[in-house]
């Protein structure tokens, strides 16, 4: 004699009968997913701190060499 089992959500409604090979897809598909979002998010750090050491320089003082007048007439 076999016993069914119903199992049922949080609010109390029966759940369908998913075969485990379809869940075993879904959760493979959403694992595929997951890699490829974290992937991309870095892929995307690195483009934008690389482009920010190429494009700007490390010191904002080493562009301007004699800024000391500007200084001096600025506080004045």
């Amino acid at each position: 004699m076999t016993m069914l089992t119903e199992k049922f959500d949080a609010y109390g409604d029966a759940l369908p009968e998913v075969a485990p090979d379809e869940r075993e897809a879904a959760k493979t598909t959403s694992e595929v997913l997951s890699r490829i979002g974290q992937y991309a998010f870095w892929l995307l750090v690195i483009v934008i701190v690389s482009a920010r050491v190429i494009l700007y320089p490390a010191s904002p003082g080493s562009e301007f060499p004699s800024a000391k007048p500007a200084v001096h007439a600025a506080i004045r």
